[in-house]
């Protein structure tokens, strides 16, 4: 099974949450693990499919309600439920991909409080897109892959968007809650109209890149517009200059480089010096993510390269995290477009000259390390749940769901003996790391990661070993059992035992 994380920097806080990532074709578990209390979702995080007691209390607790979900409505039909009862759509569309993925979702979803808001304000439906409907649905609002909820009102404007699922329910009722505060603003649809009738102003302009980022979607070509009708003195101004960066202009784009070039010496230092560490690292993450996309759109080798360039500065005097970070994300481009041959023999450089040569002891140094030199907290918003913030992501976790993702890729991407026997090798580290990193803790996944031993007994599987990737694919279901639906890897080692796998 494939686990992987989001940049070091992305945010979660203590529940599970699986996002999709449509150039990956993958889902991201995240599950994360803060010191006694819990942090905020708007800020920087650990990720790892870690789990303590609590969450397995809050996995394992019975559903006694859950939000009421439509069954198989068209557009048509939604949109006129929503109008009879004065109520916005909420909706959730996910697919087979990734059951666990939808087990999560289904655990947020069972709450009381979930259950009381989205009857009173909502017409909810949860589709697969791989059904008719789904499908119809997908392509109304262009949604690539699944794992996303739309909050919509009844003419079809999206409100608010969450990408990814997650089984903590406050989470969906803070996106319901934003999605209903903004029932009286002006809609996507009034801007797209009027973008249609031919205006471009530069404060229009700026209001309808403001609303599609509001709405996570791209705004690429609008603030290419929008910055070509700038008077050639505004590269002066730190607040259009903050403005642009906010929205992740890619490296390749004229926005990016007439600032980078342009503007006066220091400027683009003081947006990030001034910016709080939160909107400094989300200013870097929307670039890096934008142009990791357009990379992967145009298949661009040369514009990864200098992504690479760019990830690698933003860990300013770390050099050693800047170079790892710099080659996971090269590595992720030659996955993401399909450079089978490149991407295997870089990875295999990668992981044998770096994550198979530390050991236990030094990953929790590094850990050690991180925990000591971590940012000073801020202010946490109130919440009803008590939190607090941890804003280290800690190195370790990182080197063993690398040699997980890419022992995995080589699993879908090779059939020959050599490659699958560094995937092997690279798998049985990955589980020492996880072992060793958490033994004489009170863990719950005392008999290892079930992603991590899943991984290793279908690499077994398709080296031929079938009786050794039974054993090791039970182990995988016992281990899951401790967690929680442990139906799709019961359902592999059935396909195992049948041989159909």
């Amino acid at each position: 099974m494939h686990v992987s994380a989001f940049p070091e920097s992305d945010t979660c806080i203590f529940f599970f949450s699986i996002k999709y990532n449509d150039y990956f074709k993958r889902y991201r578990l995240h599950i994360c693990i803060f010191r006694i209390t819990f942090g905020n979702q708007l800020l920087a995080t650990i990720h790892m499919k870690f789990l303590i007691p609590l969450l397995l209390l809050l996995c394992s607790a019975p559903v006694f309600s859950q939000i009421i979900f439509e069954k198989d409505l068209s557009w048509e039909q939604l949109s006129k439920k929503a109008k009879n009862e004065n109520k916005l759509i909420f909706l959730h569309l996910e697919d087979d991909h990734c059951q666990q993925c939808n087990d999560v979702a289904s655990q947020g979803f069972g709450a009381t409080i979930l259950k009381e808001k989205f009857e009173k304000n909502f017409v909810s439906m949860r589709v697969n897109v791989k059904t008719e409907i789904g499908k119809k649905l997908a392509e109304k609002f262009e949604i690539k892959g699944a794992l996303v909820s739309l909050f919509i009102d009844a003419d079809g404007n999206i409100l608010n968007r969450y990408n990814g699922s997650t089984s903590a329910s406050f989470v969906y009722a803070e996106q319901a809650d934003i999605a209903l505060s903004r029932t009286g603003q002006k809609k996507l649809k009034d801007y797209e109209n009027e973008y249609k009738a031919g205006e471009r102003s530069s404060k229009f302009l700026k209001e309808y890149i403001a609303k599609r980022k509001e709405l996570s979607l791209p705004v690429g070509d609008l603030l290419e517009q929008y910055f070509g009708q700038l008077p050639i003195d505004s590269l002066k101004s730190y607040d259009v200059v903050k403005f642009v960066y906010s929205l992740g202009p890619t490296l390749d784009s004229r926005a990016y480089n007439i600032i980078h070039y342009g503007a006066p010496r220091g400027l683009v230092d003081s947006v990030y010096k001034t910016a709080s560490y939160e909107d400094a690292v989300a200013m870097n993450n929307a670039i890096i993510g934008n142009t990791f996309r357009a990379a992967v759109e145009k298949r661009d080798k040369n514009l990864a390269y200098r992504l690479s360039s760019f990830t690698q500065n933003t860990y300013n005097k770390d050099y050693v995290k800047g170079q790892l970070a710099s080659r996971r994300g090269m590595l992720r481009y030659l996955y993401a477009v399909k450079d089978t041959v490149q991407y295997i023999r870089e990875a295999r450089e990668f992981l044998d000259f770096t994550h198979m040569r530390v050991t236990v002891d030094s990953l929790r140094k590094m850990d050690e390390a991180d925990m000591k030199n971590q940012p000073p907290l801020p202010p946490v918003p109130f919440r009803k749940e008590p939190m607090r913030v941890v804003r280290v992501a800690p190195s370790s976790q990182f080197f063993h769901m690398d040699l997980n993702e890419h022992a995995w890729h080589f699993y879908e991407m090779s059939s020959k003996p050599s490659d699958l026997e560094t995937a092997l090798k690279w798998s049985n580290q990955c589980m020492e790391f996880f072992n060793g990193l958490n033994q004489g803790k009170q863990h719950p996944m005392r008999l290892g990661n079930p992603a991590y031993i899943d991984t290793y007994a279908q690499i077994l599987y398709k080296l031929g070993r079938k009786t050794e990737a039974i054993e090791w694919q039970t182990k995988a279901v016992e281990a899951q059992k401790l967690v929680g639906n442990p139906e799709s890897f019961e359902c592999t080692l059935l396909k195992m035992k049948e041989g159909k796998l």
